[in-house]
């Protein structure tokens, strides 16, 4: 796999790889069930792959920093990562790579079953010595929570290395994150993990309540709200659309990062972030969605 440098416009990109097996079931098991698939997928994804992927077909220049394990389901990642040209720096573990089992129902609604592996170990010794002269760096709270002085080195990088921060379903819990959540530049997260941080409910009130943190986007199935400066303002995605949601996420993040280092404002580069993640979640390619910045 392809090695480089940290340079000026470089985005470090810091979360897992690992292998997801997706299945499309009608409804999910009641507890000792059994239901049958009527799709069935296998794929290398998380945070960093997928971010990464889609950093990388919008024209950034992404450097992945993570673990990789070792056996069956390594070789699978090592394929994919070659195969899609990806930069990657970081130390190989004798566990196995991890493994996430999602379940998506009709709505597009879907549910996660993952075991931790490699990749749930990286930490700032994993970081390259120059990322100081990055652009931009995306974390995934997955990687935060498990790695204390991952928190700690993120959170110490220059004020002129753009910070995203993404904080998924564990960092998103009131006191989490503290120190990086004060660093980062920008804060994304959906609106169930918005709601769990602030108390509040709805995206707009959640998005309102954590804005008095920093600048905060909060996506919903329709768009976004973005918080910043004590105001709230909506920014439309198109109607909600009933298909797999999986890696709309960080298809959303990749969008609002692509955006942000070709020096677009926040609300125009959630307006980029809406349209990657639909066109991800329509399966159609992402690349388009630059034309006419």
């Amino acid at each position: 796999m392809p090695r480089a440098g940290v340079g000026a416009g470089t985005v470090v990109v810091v979360g897992a790889a690992l292998l997801e097996l997706r299945f499309a079931v009608d409804r999910l098991p009641r507890s000792g069930g059994d239901v049958l698939a009527h799709g069935f997928e296998v794929r290398v994804g998380g945070s960093a792959v997928n971010v990464a992927r889609t950093l990388q077909t919008l024209g950034c220049s992404p450097l992945l920093v993570l673990h990789r394990g070792e056996g069956p389901f390594d070789r699978m990642v090592v394929r994919e990562l070659a195969r899609l040209g990806l930069s990657v720096q970081g130390r190989r573990s004798r566990k196995p790579s991890g493994v996430t089992v999602t379940l998506v129902e009709p709505s597009g609604e879907r549910s996660l079953v993952s075991a931790l592996g490699a990749e749930g170990s990286v930490g700032a010794e994993d970081l390259p010595a120059d990322v100081r002269r990055a652009r931009a760096l995306y974390v995934s709270g997955y990687e935060l929570i498990a790695s204390p002085d991952l928190e700690a080195a993120v959170a110490a990088l220059p004020s002129d290395v753009l910070v995203l921060l993404d904080p998924g379903p564990r960092g998103a819990w009131p006191g989490k994150l503290q120190a990086v959540w004060r660093r980062a530049d920008v804060v994304r997260l959906n609106e169930a993990e918005a709601e769990r941080r602030s108390g509040q409910k709805g995206a707009a009130a959640a998005a309102a309540a954590l804005g008095r943190e920093g600048n905060v986007v909060v996506s919903t199935a329709e768009g976004a709200y973005v918080a910043q400066g004590g105001e709230v303002s909506a920014v439309a995605g198109g109607e909600r659309v009933s298909r797999d949601t999986t890696g709309a996420g960080d298809a959303h993040a990749a969008g609002l990062l692509a955006g942000l280092t070709r020096g677009l404002e926040l609300m125009a580069a959630t307006a980029l972030a809406n349209r990657v993640a639909r066109l991800q979640v329509l399966g159609e390619s992402v690349a388009g969605a630059m034309l006419g910045l």
